[in-house]
């Protein structure tokens, strides 16, 4: 980012830019910024996270519509992937330029895979749990998915079979159609058969570190996952792949996160050269050669930088069929409590699936409700 700002201070050398990064969670960061909001001296510009924060920001009027400063300075929004645009548009309105995105994807360990005589990942849902059988072995604590029961991690089985999490405008609950329940049902039978597990139980804090550790030979996970098995699993071979097909689509979701202009801003004009710049297909590629997320413009797929790295292959051509993961204002706690513990009752076969939809559904409704 430091490199970045300089090169842009280079190019508008009467605009100084300065750079205050939040250290600690995203939800510290979160509640750092409404602190700024309420006091009236937040930043010219935000990183704007996916999940709740987009739509929380947007509902409260903290950012600046930046539809007037794209069509003056004929900014290409064109190129960008609709689903990771769509995360930051309100009425009409454009509130945040997504920097970078990363969908879910398929991990597969190949050298597991080829031990086992599988030439090649899943492709249907019924390949992926006949592979994910085929690759458990539970005396050595190995399986053949591992994730946790995180809305994230199996709201796309939903849509694979037609379903979903709410309806397009985030008015109403469709977890409990019969298609949703369908892909529930899918889900939790990986893990009632024994074939997929969650992460603690391998000694995991999450399912990017069982995979490294060997005890997974899939993984559903990011691109973030890719130089974190760099770094802190060398040995391991893997690749990725779109995610296998339900009934209606392979549907997955993605992670985009954006820039955008607070209300507070002193200097709109001047940050909205820095997003530009930021954002611009040289910027984006600038920032996609460092390996750390995939683009949010389309024109950026065939970068020199995926050709030397063919393991992004399948997290690239995943990036066409997303959805991206959000929730309305006041559903982070409900995402991170209530479907939580539902998803673990069901896979523990303490619920059937259409039961724990059924119970999240009732409760997600009733704060729409209290919300009007």
């Amino acid at each position: 980012m430091q490199k970045d700002l300089s090169g842009f201070s280079k190019v508008y050398p009467n605009i100084h830019v300065n750079y205050r990064p939040i250290s600690g969670s995203g939800s510290n960061y979160e509640s750092v910024l409404r602190t700024r909001f309420v006091a009236g001296n937040a930043p010219d510009v935000i990183y704007v996270n996916n999940g709740g924060e987009s739509s929380t920001f947007m509902a409260d009027h903290v950012l600046v519509p930046l539809n007037s400063y794209i069509k003056a300075s004929h900014f290409s929004i064109g190129d960008f992937y609709p689903s990771a645009l769509a995360l930051f548009e309100k009425g009409g309105k454009i509130y945040g330029i997504p920097k970078d995105q990363s969908p879910l994807a398929l991990f597969y360990n190949t050298a597991m895979f080829k031990k086992a005589g599988i030439k090649s990942p899943p492709t249907t849902w019924a390949q992926l749990a006949a592979d994910a059988k085929i690759l458990t072995n539970p005396s050595q604590h190995v399986y053949g998915l591992i994730n946790s029961v995180q809305e994230p991690r199996w709201a796309e089985f939903l849509y694979q079979s037609g379903g979903g999490v709410m309806n397009s405008t985030m008015s109403k609950f469709t977890l409990t159609s019969p298609a949703s329940v369908k892909g529930f049902q899918f889900f939790v039978n990986l893990y009632r058969h024994g074939y997929a597990t969650v992460p603690t139980s391998v000694g995991a804090s999450w399912g990017g570190q069982a995979f490294g550790m060997g005890k997974a030979a899939m993984v559903l996970s990011g691109d973030w996952l890719v130089p974190f098995l760099n770094q802190t699993y060398p040995k391991i071979h893997f690749n990725t792949a779109v995610l296998p097909s339900g009934p209606v689509s392979n549907i997955s979701l993605t992670f985009p996160v954006a820039y955008a202009i607070t209300k507070d801003s002193k200097h709109p004009g001047a940050s909205w050269k820095l997003i530009s710049y930021l954002t611009s297909q040289s910027g984006m590629t600038r920032w996609m050669n460092l390996g750390l997320a995939l683009p949010t413009r389309k024109s950026l797929v065939n970068l020199p930088y995926y050709k030397s790295h063919p393991v992004t292959a399948g997290l690239l051509q995943q990036l066409p069929h997303t959805i991206a993961w959000t929730f309305p204002p006041g559903f982070v706690q409900y995402s991170s409590t209530t479907m939580v513990d539902q998803a673990t009752l069901a896979i523990e076969g303490k619920e059937s699936a259409a039961q724990a939809l059924a119970n999240m559904q009732k409760a997600g409704q009733a704060i729409l409700s209290s919300q009007g």
